[in-house]
């Protein structure tokens, strides 16, 4: 006989509705050519396509992010900088956050080859303390891949104090695993690294991406992964065939199910 689902109570439902309209910021942070922007791409769609508020700012001026998205960020992206000089970056940084509260909207940042600028501006001016309390707050999205440097730079940037959230997912992306290698293999013992489960101020969890062998199909095919998957035409008119539909709605399933199993849904625009 099928259990019936719990009934939430009124104080449970209303509790579920509030946090789901939360206001969150996302910042990735790490070492480059860990798979950051492939990351940040699906989660800007989960939000966009769950119908939750959400503002896309890519800061990296010489080698687009995110912006390369083009479908979802000429309708959600914040004009990108002008230049990399710091001044002018930490002026966007704070600006980025000023719309998404002034929106009421939440915020992802790829911040790319600006990640140095950001840490010393998280500094200076206390950008998760600010964040928090114009209702904002910040979860960072830390790359981490199996070289021995990448839990180095995350391990130096946390004790420096400068880029240290209340919360921070870290992210295995399968797209950096090195060939020839099972991705099992490659991060089981990264998730039971101490340095990255018992972080001082800051609670953990780990979210695996999984590959997306088509992605370079999807990227020239104009289309965002959700209207990819459900199959609708490209700007020439043309949709993905019926396999490469089937893999990136099995892509986009695995992120969402493994979101579910790290439990950080509230912690996610």
């Amino acid at each position: 006989m099928t259990e019936k689902p719990k009934r939430l109570s009124t104080a449970e439902l209303h509790e579920a509705i509030t946090k789901s309209l939360e206001l969150r910021s996302l910042i990735k942070a790490g070492r480059g050519n860990l798979g950051g922007t492939t990351c940040l791409a699906p989660l800007a769609e989960r939000a966009i396509f769950q119908g939750r508020p959400i503002l896309l700012g890519d800061g990296d001026v010489r080698n687009p992010g995110i912006s390369l998205f083009e479908e979802i960020y000429k309708s959600h992206g914040i004009p990108r900088p002008l230049n990399d000089e710091a001044g002018h970056l930490k002026e966007w940084f704070a600006n980025s956050f000023n719309e998404a509260a002034m929106r009421n909207s939440s915020l992802i940042i790829d911040i790319g080859g600006g990640d140095r600028t950001l840490e010393e501006w998280a500094a200076e001016d206390d950008i998760i303390g600010a964040a928090d309390a114009v209702g904002v707050p910040v979860t960072g999205l830390f790359m981490c891949g199996s070289q021995p440097g990448d839990i180095a730079y995350l391990e130096k940037l946390w004790a420096s104090g400068q880029l240290r959230p209340h919360r921070g997912i870290i992210v295995l992306n399968e797209w950096a695993v090195p060939a020839g290698h099972k991705p099992e293999t490659v991060y089981q013992p990264i998730m039971r690294d101490k340095r990255l489960n018992n972080v001082s101020g800051m609670e953990t969890a780990f979210l695996r991406i999984p590959k997306l062998s088509c992605m370079k199909e999807v990227l020239a095919s104009g289309l965002t992964f959700h209207d990819a998957a459900a199959g609708k035409p490209g700007p020439d008119g043309t949709p993905l065939g019926p396999m490469r539909q089937w893999l990136v709605k099995n892509w986009l399933e695995k992120i969402e199910e493994n979101i579910a199993k790290a439990g950080i849904e509230d912690w996610l625009p």
